[in-house]
């Protein structure tokens, strides 16, 4: 299990989803984007899995963010 995780596009800071996800669940969400409430900048994302990622406890299985796709467009 871990913790989605993204970075603000407003300030460049990793921010927490609060939501666990397991590995395999993590990757079976669908690449469509979603708007999620950033704590750090007080905006509304929209959030793809493609730049999310898990903080896991788990050195041996990271999952990084897909780096061939386009930046997530501010909302």
């Amino acid at each position: 299990m871990g913790t989605l995780i993204f970075v603000c596009p407003t300030t460049g800071h990793q921010v927490s989803t609060g939501v666990e996800v397991d590995r395999s669940s993590y990757k079976m969400l669908p690449r469509t984007k979603t708007a999620i409430f950033c704590p750090r900048c007080h905006k509304n994302h929209l959030l793809s899995r493609i730049w999310a990622w898990l903080d896991s406890n788990d050195p041996h299985a990271p999952v990084t963010p897909d780096k061939s796709a386009a930046q997530p467009h501010r909302r």
